[in-house]
């Protein structure tokens, strides 16, 4: 019986399978009929305009369906099939059906490597194959993937001739130089956002609003901007909503860990310093102090007390990033609504630096007939806590003791001072002034004069956890725009012809509250901040900028030849004003508020600046062969006197598309889709120079006489003014080669250029017998000339399942100065010198030859004339120096050129690669040909003093160990001319490859996700991995000074930083 079942069961199971083989497979055919559903939708490219036979495919199979006249497809397909819409010249788009029948509006991208790509420029776009002038175009989502607080800083290694140079610090605003130094004043280039000029710093930005980012680097592409362009122009724009599209909702974020890198420099431990010490008050003939006198009772023991201030000081530091934006669009208007937050622990034990901001951004467009409305909200607000003291020159007043970056201070401290100590609290046992002080060392680690010796350096943790220094940004920026069209505007219509006006409306309100406070300490009798030093400091700052700005732009086609021509006028007023109240010892337990000080003060100061312009420029071609265009700009700015106000500021440039030509060979044209020549030459202008420095100005009661017996107190002029200050001028000459081949995979750039800069701004002596009060004066007085090559290359494969960009750029830099001063004479800033003829800051000193082995060879020794030469106070193991005027004398004259401190060649490497859900980025970059020092490192190679020192001058000189490079250490050098004057031994090979970046991420299906959410993807990356180089110490692409560019004093480490980010829409 059961074997009966078995086959009736059997027989049941088969039944429907040869009823639906003997019917055609109907039962199958009738189950995926009812699977299938039908979709409908419409394709619109990223303008909002519909596509018009657009392919909408199953992806997989050859069911497909082509969109009509207004973009609408219908297709009936299975609901759990993908769709695959593509269209010639768009980026095609993988679709999850999930069951959805309707999917409205579907927008597909421009794929700009296949498509002409067009350029934001200023005051309008141009096509890129159009461009006769030097700009760069920055892919800004590669530029995005690594983690900065500034949008600058990001640009490192992606523009050919544009030098970033910085610190680790949170918040800080690095250098930027675009073609070298053009200017002995800032060199920081014009930030343009949204068509709004921000100045010439974009901290308060965030990142991820940013849309495009050229950068115009000759005077042809940055002339429109005239007096404000002589370091370059940055046009940025920001994200816009696409029309006919519903709400989209993208969110990207990433936590990151920031740890600086250990063993930069060899600095020595408790005991290494305890031998160091020794030998250095023992070549001094002093006692050694008792904290390291094993026989004293006040020995310091190595094994108790031995600090890794290292350590100590540093932390892991913690940065994120969060940022949401909301866009979409109807059929007449556009929106998007960026919210970001970003924050970055720094690395340092402390009150700082840390920084945190936040940013809020609202963009609109809206089409009403003939009018295009724009408008754009932004607001930032920041609060950043620096260290106590940077490298930034900073000085706090009345602080008894030396003064390191809080930075130099955690390498220079010695390793027998305790980090933290709680018997500090209260030190008047120990040291008498201590008992006028209520918290003495804060528990903090100290020295003693009778333990440590005469150190005079300040325990860095509390130098950098008391001493505050906050400030707190508020920012919005409010711009309108209106387009006209003008023939639309009266009812006609031209497909060759267009004319627009343009109203352009913006106004930036800048808010900043600064706090510093230095609150009173003691740590020995010679490193103290008495209560009478002890200061609050608060103060208000205040910016506002409006702008005004018509135009009016024609675009116009006659045949072959086209044109287009800007015209209009701006007009931007800028306001300054601050306040500061500062107070003078303050009550304990402290309530920081200025007017609980003993003593108060406050202090005020506003100022105007006005800049009206008028620009023009025509851009010509013909036959898309010949290219030509011309712009001029005439700027008045107030910072000048009425004799020297306005100024012209042209350019002209000129391209030749070659292989449009018809003797073009039709093989080549196959391959070359573009092979241009370009060249151009123009004038820009630099006018920040400051306020009222061409006036005349009295003040207030400086002058006292007697009237009739009586006292009576006056005004008069006492400075020398220069009146005729006039405006910096930049001269740039620019030929390029523009070259795209296989469709644009393949893309080249060549540019050659030479700037000069006349009438540079520089200080010139007064002389002493003309009466003035002030010993400089600000004048025209100086000429600088820049001159170098560029190259970018770029290859792009899209088409092999392994997708790939490589991108490489590589400029040199050659720098001179022509004029320098009144009189020519050199300047001298620290260990760099600055002369006509050679280059900004050059390293200026001392011949090193050698170390002396004997007395006798000092006594003997002689110069290339024969001549004895006398080294003053040297010793046997001291370093000799060479004589080079000849004179018999080691003197100052003796010093000459030792190298340059700026890079010759900068150079970049980036490449990103996909396969099927995994990308891979790669970004690297360096400079080569420089030289640098480092004061750290100098600092640890002193051969004198008590400070912590690099472990190699344990096998410094002595009588027994004489095959050494390390000169005699002492506690106190002898003569005048000592170990440590500055020569070649303190210069280093600063060349340098940097492996900035690297991100891996995954991209998920939309399947997965039942197409509610679409783009996911999540990534991990590593930056400032490695730096291959001979450099010791940290930064080697450090902010140098304008006068000083290879000094590196103690700028804060960039860390290396381990991130994990994702991102999705839906």
């Amino acid at each position: 019986m059961k074997y009966s079942y078995l086959i009736l069961i059997g027989l049941l199971a088969l039944a429907p399978a040869t009823y639906a083989e003997g019917n055609g497979n109907a039962d199958q055919l009738s189950m995926n009929q009812t699977n299938k559903i039908t979709v409908k939708g419409k394709i619109v490219d990223d303008k909002g305009e519909p596509l018009v036979g657009a392919t909408v495919q199953q992806k997989g199979t050859t069911v497909g369906a082509i969109t009509d006249f207004n973009g609408n497809f219908s297709l009936s397909v299975p609901s759990d099939a993908s769709l695959v819409v593509s269209y010639v010249g768009c980026l095609p788009q993988e679709i999850f059906v999930g069951g959805k029948s309707d999917f409205g509006i579907i927008t597909l991208a421009s794929d700009v490597k296949e498509l002409e790509q067009v350029v934001v420029i200023g005051y309008g776009t141009q096509r890129k194959v159009d461009l006769t002038g030097s700009v760069a175009i920055v892919d800004a989502e590669e530029m995005k993937k690594v983690s900065h607080s500034n949008i600058s800083t990001m640009l490192e290694g992606k523009v050919a001739g544009v030098q970033i140079t910085t610190d680790g610090q949170p918040g800080a605003d690095p250098i930027v130089r675009i073609r070298g130094i053009g200017s002995f004043g800032s060199t920081a280039p014009l930030y343009i956002v949204d068509g709004v000029p921000m100045g010439t710093t974009i901290r308060d930005f965030s990142p991820n609003d940013i849309e495009t980012l050229q950068v115009l680097k000759d005077a042809s592409a940055a002339a429109i901007y005239g007096s404000r362009a002589a370091n370059g122009v940055v046009i940025i724009t920001t994200k816009q909503g696409k029309k006919n599209q519903t709400m989209k909702i993208d969110y990207s974020g990433y936590v990151g860990y920031d740890q600086v890198q250990k063993g930069v420099y060899d600095v020595m431990d408790s005991y290494q310093y305890g031998q160091y010490v020794n030998m250095a008050y023992s070549n001094s003939g002093m006692d050694v102090p008792a904290g390291y006198n094993p026989a004293s009772p006040k020995y310091v023991d190595p094994a108790a007390v031995n600090t890794n201030w290292y350590n100590e000081a540093f932390k892991t530091g913690v940065r994120q990033n969060h940022n949401i934006n909301m866009s979409g669009g109807s059929a007449n208007n556009t929106y998007n609504i960026g919210l970001d937050y970003f924050t970055q622990k720094g690395t340092m034990v402390g009150a700082g630096p840390n920084f945190d901001r936040l940013t809020a951004r609202i963009n609109n467009t809206m089409d009403v007939k003939f009018v295009k409305f724009r408008t754009n909200v932004v607001y930032s607000h920041s609060n950043q806590d620096n260290m106590a003291l940077s490298n930034a020159n900073e000085y706090v007043q009345g602080l008894y003791g030396a003064q390191f970056p809080v930075m130099a201070s955690v390498l220079l401290l010695p390793p027998s001072i305790r980090a933290y100590d709680p018997s500090t609290w209260v030190l008047d046992d120990k040291i008498s002034a201590a008992s006028q002080y209520s918290y003495d060392s804060y528990g903090y680690g100290t020295y003693y004069d009778d333990v440590h010796g005469d150190i005079r350096v300040t325990n860095v943790l509390l130098e950098n956890s008391l001493i505050k220094r906050n400030a707190k940004v508020d920012r919005i920026v409010a711009s309108g725009s209106s387009t006209v069209d003008l023939i639309k505007m009266v009812g006609l219509s031209s497909a060759n012809h267009k004319l627009d006006y343009n109203l352009n409306l913006s106004y930036s309100k800048t808010f900043v509250k600064d706090l510093t406070f230095v609150p009173a300490f003691i740590q020995s009798t010679t490193n103290y901040l008495a209560k009478s030093n002890e200061n609050l400091a608060q103060g208000y700052r205040s910016y506002s900028d409006a702008l005004i700005e018509n135009t009016i732009t024609y675009d116009g086609k006659f045949g072959l030849s086209h044109f287009n021509v800007v015209a209009g006028q701006t007009f931007e007023r800028e306001l300054f004003h601050t306040l500061t109240g500062k107070g003078v010892t303050m009550p304990e337990p402290y309530y920081l508020q200025v007017n609980n000080a003993e003593e108060t003060s406050a202090g005020s100061f506003e100022s105007e600046h006005v800049l009206a312009s008028y620009i023009g420029r025509i851009n010509y071609d013909f036959d898309q062969k010949y290219l030509i265009s011309a712009t001029a700009r005439r700027d008045g700015s107030s910072r000048l006197s009425s004799a020297d106000r306005w100024d012209w500021f042209p350019s002209v440039s000129a391209g030749w598309r070659i292989e449009r030509e018809n003797f073009f060979p039709e093989a080549a044209k196959s391959k070359i889709n573009l092979l241009k020549l370009r060249g151009s030459y123009g004038v820009l202008g630099n006018e920040n120079i400051g306020e009222y420095q061409y006036m005349d100005v009295m003040p207030r009661g400086n002058y006292t006489y007697s009237f009739g017996n009586t006292k009576v107190t006056g005004s008069a002029i006492s400075n020398y003014v220069n009146t005729a200050i006039r405006w910096e001028k930049k001269k740039t000459l620019d030929f390029g080669l523009d070259l795209g081949m296989f469709n644009n995979q393949f893309e080249f750039t060549f540019d050659w250029y030479k700037s000069t800069s006349e009438d540079l701004l520089y200080s010139v002596a007064v002389p002493t017998n003309a009466g003035a009060t002030n010993g400089t004066v600000t004048m025209n007085a100086a000429t600088m000339e820049n001159s170098g090559l560029e190259f970018l290359a770029a290859y792009h494969n899209h088409k092999n399942p392994v997708k790939f960009d490589i991108s490489a750029n590589l400029s040199t830099l050659s720098n001179k100065v022509i004029k320098l001063g009144v009189s020519g004479e050199p300047r001298t800033d620290g260990y760099c010198r600055t002369e006509v003829g050679r280059e900004v800051g050059s390293f200026y000193g001392y011949v090193y030859q050698g170390i002396f082995q004997s007395q006798s060879e000092i006594d003997n020794r002689v110069n290339s004339d024969g001549k004895l030469i006398n080294q003053p106070g040297a010793q046997p193991g001291d370093v000799a120096y060479a004589d080079l005027d000849l004179d018999g004398e080691i003197t100052n004259k003796d010093q000459t050129y030792l190298g340059s401190g700026i890079p010759k060649i900068h150079y970049g490497l980036n490449a990103r690669a996909e396969w099927k859900g995994f990308d891979l980025s790669v970004s690297t970059y360096g400079a080569a040909g420089f030289k640098a020092v480092d004061f750290v490192d100098v600092a640890l190679r002193s051969s004198y003093g008590a400070l912590n020192k690099d472990v190699r001058l344990l096998n410094a000189w002595t009588p027994e160990n004489t095959n050494t490079d390390v000169p005699r250490i002492a506690y106190k050098s002898t003569g005048s001319i000592t170990n440590d004057m500055f020569s070649e031994r303190y210069i280093q090979d600063a060349s340098y490859l940097k492996i900035a970046n690297i991100e891996l991420g995954y991209n998920f299906s939309d399947k997965l996700f039942g197409n509610y959410v679409n783009g996911v993807r999540i990534y991990a990356s590593a930056q400032n991995i490695a730096t291959l180089s001979k450099y010791i110490g940290y930064n080697v692409d450090f902010a140098g000074g304008t006068f000083t560019p290879g000094y590196n004093y103690a700028s804060y480490p960039t860390p290396r930083t381990i991130m994990f980010g994702a991102r999705f829409s839906f």
